[in-house]
This record gives C-alpha cells, structure tokens and sequence, in this order.
C-alpha cells in the first residue's frame, strides 16, 4: 500500500480538519467559525506546527504540536494526532505521529503531552507503546436539568447573601462598572483562584497580561457575559462560574467555576452554580456537562451535589525526552 502525503498543513485544510474532528469526536464537536478563531487568536511567538496526511487530494487525518501559552513550565509541547475513522489501522496515524516528532526536534522539547479519553483503548495503546504515561486526569460530567438537585439551592443563597455578595451576571458587572473595570476585575479574580487549581506533579501555570486574558476571552465565538455569573462583596469579584454555549443541541458546557481565597466558605459556588444551570434551563437546554481535575475532590463534591453524572475521563499522557 502507498504510503499517504505527509505535508504542513494550510488554511484550506481547515474544513477537512473540522470534519475529522467531528467524526472522532461527536460528543466534542467543533466549527469552522471556532477553528479560524484559534487560528487568528494563537500567541504567534509560540511554538506551533500542523501536518496532515493526504491521499488524493483528501485529508485523512491531522497532527498538531504547540507550546501552551499559559503554562509556566519550558520545554513542553502538546501533541495530538487523528485520523478519520474509516482510515484507521493503515498506518496514517504511525506515519503523522512520526513526521509531527521530526518537526518538533527543532524547538528542543523536554516533554510531550497528549489527552487521551479513558475507553479509547486503541489510542491509549497507540501512546503506550511509544513511551507516554498516565501523569493526570479530568473527570467529564454530564447532568440532565430535570434531574438536578435542587436541596441545596435555598441554603446557598441564603448563606451567600447573609455574608453580603450579590449574585450577577458578568454582562452586569460590565454594565455598572464599564468593561476595563469589568475585565480588570475579573483577571484578578482569576489570577488568585487559579492558584488552587490543580496541575500535573511538577507544573505550573502562568497567566498572561490583563491585555492578552482579556483578548482571549471576549473575542471568543462562544463567549456571552450573560453566561458568566459572579459573587461581588465589596466592589470586587469574589467568586465565578462560566457557562458556554455547545455545538451539540441542547446542551451548554461549563467553563472555570472558581473562589477566591479570601471568600471561601459562603457557599459561593453552589449558588453561582444553581444560577448558571437554572439560565441553561431557561434557555432550553436539557443537559449541562462539566469537567474537572480528578484531584479537584471540593468541586467534584459540588457537582456530584447537584445530581451530574461521571463520563469517561480525559487521561493526560506524557512523555520525558532527553534534555
């Protein structure tokens, strides 16, 4: 059989990538409008490469290297390779992953990660024999609205506003306090809550400037302040959780639930949680999924709480090359 064209990838392929994607992937779907988005947005000073694999003109599958932009750890790239189904297990994918390492020699390495779901096993295999281990994991949870759990939805609020937050939508929190403001505080927000947030052994995270955060976010297709809920005490962000809308119908998925330090214990979460499912509901989703770090035992308690329901997890896989 005829190897497949390996070659960089172009602006063009993108369709053929969203198609793959989807096909893979189902559950994850993505755009056109999302992938030029990331494309347009990505840090340009940051490693980055994409190959695909061609046969004729048609795609048959991708690979993708690129150095997180947020994280504090150097040397490290995120790998992912995919092939459409119906051209698996004919080498496309040995042959992509091959090419993708040769790319990557040039920006020196130290380690490489990959997100694999758990039932895939042919990936996990795939991985496996090529030196990549299991260092972390993220626990997808789905909840179905008429199922959710509504005991302690009084409670929360209760505490919450005794303690003197008011509950409310970013989009508010932009209306009273004018978007620079809005923005500046909810940076801060995220820069001290995401201090808990936890990370592989040995990484770390850093955040960029208030001017590339607030890039990132507002100008993502998916973004609606009216999905992003605050607890604010005292004029500042105390607490958060995020809502996106999804490509699958009927369904939104959330984004960073968060406290602040100096605010925990009020109940925060549980009810900006209750008032982000509730605005799913009205707006006629039916399911709402979330995702978080198997170590993250309070969020994962507060979910459970709330009546979602765990779906295979995500494995980070790594492997430590030779300095």
């Amino acid at each position: 059989m005829t190897p497949p064209l390996i070659r960089a990838a172009t602006p063009a392929d993108l369709p053929a990538l969203v198609s793959i994607q989807n096909a893979s992937s189902p559950d994850n779907p993505t755009t056109l409008a999302i992938q030029e988005y990331r494309e347009q947005s990505r840090n340009k000073a940051l490693a980055f490469g994409r190959l695909v694999a061609e046969e004729a003109g048609r795609v048959l599958g991708t690979a993708t290297f690129a150095q997180p932009e947020w994280s504090g750890e150097a040397g490290k790239l995120w790998v992912f390779v995919t092939v459409a189904p119906e051209c698996r297990r004919q080498g496309t994918g040995t042959a992509l992953y091959s090419a993708l390492l040769a790319e990557t020699r040039a920006h020196g390495p130290t380690k490489l990660n990959t997100l694999i779901r758990e039932d895939r096993a042919d990936s996990l295999r795939f991985a496996a024999s090529r030196g990549y281990s299991e260092i972390a994991r993220e626990q997808d949870a789905e909840l179905e609205l008429k199922s959710l759990n509504l005991s302690q939805r009084k409670h929360s609020f209760s505490v919450a506003q005794a303690a003197g937050y008011e509950l409310k939508t970013f989009a508010e929190v932009i209306s009273q306090d004018g978007a620079d403001a809005a923005w500046q505080k909810y940076y801060d927000h995220d820069c001290d809550a995401s201090r808990d947030v936890p990370l592989p052994p040995g990484e770390s995270m850093a955040l960029p400037t208030l001017a590339r955060y607030r890039e990132h976010n507002e100008n993502k297709p998916d973004f609606d302040p009216d999905l992003w809920f605050v607890a604010v005490k005292a004029g500042q962000i105390a607490a958060v959780s995020e809502l996106y809308s999804s490509q699958v119908p009927g369904r939104l998925d959330t984004g960073f639930t968060g406290v602040a330090r100096a605010h925990r214990g009020h109940r925060l979460a549980w009810a900006l949680k209750y008032l982000a499912l509730e605005e799913a509901t009205r707006r006629g989703a039916t399911t709402v999924r979330t995702t978080n770090d198997a170590l993250n035992a309070p969020m994962r308690n507060i979910n459970a709480g709330l009546g979602f329901v765990p779906n295979p997890a995500h494995l980070t896989m790594s492997l430590q090359l030779n300095a």
